[in-house]
Order: structure tokens, then sequence, then C-alpha cells
């Protein structure tokens, strides 16, 4: 548990750093290809920040992805380039898991797979660090849960992720207005409230970016990049003793020494 509150804590801290490079966009909070990665195990500039595979990691990938390129059955392929998806992901090398989660999407055309390839494109979207980059994953993530959308308009989870491509791109008030529309719809959608926060950070709205994510709070206390950036936001808002009591608590919740030290980072700041 503690590595895994690390990592969401980490990527909280790079989606902030990818949001401020982009253009400012005031929130008014009331009113196509990627390459694959040259080697499996390849760093690229999104992936610098993360150590290197464990061996044991490394030599299953290569082994898979071995048995997917001399595979011709498009069934067993798929079931190669699948395992190889899990692999990345749980390895967080996104970029990679990304790119076998299309090579299923367009294997076997399902819906699910579909997902999953929107799925695992919006998480390296959100791990991003160059702009364009951003746009060539954002593009992949429209694309195929687009094709999810149209099959459930109801699915508020796809509209809030595809909603985050638009920022940035040359639509970014698509985005912005996608995202209202879902907690018009429901008001207690977690992630299009929370991205509605992570916006009002960017634009420097800390005020309304502390609703959001008080109202994330409310509707998942257990989401710590959302108890994280409440106290980072009261802190830009002024809210000093407020952002002092949240990040004391976020260290309460989570005893991890490099989580610890990253709210630290902040508290010596008050």
């Amino acid at each position: 548990m503690a590595k895994k509150q690390l990592i969401v804590v980490v990527v909280a801290v790079l989606v902030i750093v990818a949001l401020f490079s982009l253009p400012r966009i005031v929130v008014d909070n009331d009113e196509q290809a990627v390459s694959e990665p040259s080697s499996p195990v390849a760093e690229t500039e999104e992936d610098v920040h993360l150590p290197p595979l464990a061996p044991a990691v490394q030599v299953e990938a290569d082994s898979l992805r071995t048995l997917y390129l001399a595979n011709e059955s498009t069934e067993k392929n798929a079931i190669f380039a699948n395992s190889l998806v899990e692999l990345f992901a749980r390895a967080d090398r996104y970029d990679s898991a990304s790119y076998y989660a299309e090579v299923v999407a367009n294997q076997t055309g399902a819906l699910e797979d579909q997902q999953k390839a929107g799925e695992m494109y919006y998480e390296a979207f959100m791990r991003a660090i160059s702009n364009g980059q951003r746009q060539q994953l954002g593009e992949k993530v429209r694309f195929y849960f687009d094709k999810v959308i149209e099959a459930d308009p109801d699915d508020l989870d796809a509209k809030a992720k595809s909603a985050m491509t638009y920022i940035g791109s040359s639509n970014p008030m698509a985005g912005i207005r996608m995202l209202r529309e879902i907690v018009d719809t429901n008001e207690n959608h977690e992630l299009a409230t929370y991205n509605l926060g992570l916006l009002s950070m960017q634009s420097g709205q800390y005020q309304k970016a502390v609703e959001r994510f008080e109202k994330v709070k409310e509707i998942n206390p257990d989401n710590l990049q959302a108890q994280f950036l409440l106290g980072v936001s009261y802190l830009e808002a002024g809210e000093n003793e407020k952002s002092r009591e949240q990040l004391e608590y976020v260290k309460t919740i989570s005893d991890d020494p490099e989580v610890i030290a990253n709210v630290d980072n902040y508290l010596e700041r008050i």
C-alpha cells in the first residue's frame, strides 16, 4: 500500500507540472500515431523519472515480446500482447502498455479492448511531460474513448478522461464544457470533479481548486491525490492553517518516508 501511495503522490505532482506547462485557461466552475518503443523496456523521455525495470520483469518482458513477435496466430498473438499490457501497466510503463493495448484492440475490435486501449493511453497521457507527446497521446485517448462513448453515452468516466485531453489542444474549452456537463449530470462524479480541480490549479484559481478537492474528499476520502492537492491548494490560496492541517493529515494516511518527505517540503513553506 505504501508503494502505491508513493506512486499516486508522484503522479499527482507530475500532473501539476504537465498542466502548468500548458496555456493558462480560466475555468469558470460556476457556469494518430504513437510508435512502439524501440525496446519494450527502453526508457522514453516520459519515463526518465522512473527507476529501471527489475531484472526479472525485464526478462519476462523480453520473453513475452519474443513470443508475441514469433507467433502468427492472431488469437495467441493477442494473448501475448495482453500479457505485455498487464506487465507494463504494473511496472508503470504506460507508453509500452498503451502500444500493446492498441495492438489487441485493432486485432479483436472488441469494445472492452477498445476501452482498455483508451485507459492505457490515458494513463500515458497523464504522465507525459512534453507537449508534443501529450497531444499525440491525447488523440489516441479520444479515438478509443469515442468508440466507448458511442456504445454507451452514459459512460461518464470515459467522457471525463477524454475531456482532459482537450486541454492544451486547439480547443481546450471543449474539455472544460465536457467536465461541466458531467458534474451537472452527476454532482458526485469523482473524476470530473477532480479534473476540474486540477484545471483550477493550472489557471491559478486556487480557491476554486479548494472547493473541487473538498468535494472529492467528501465523495471519496481515500483519494490520496485529492487529499494531497487539497493541502497544496489551501497553501496557494493563502489558507496556511488549513493547509498545515490537511498536509499533516496526509502524513497520517501514508507511512511511506518518501510520501512524508514530499509533504514536508510543502509544510516548510508555511
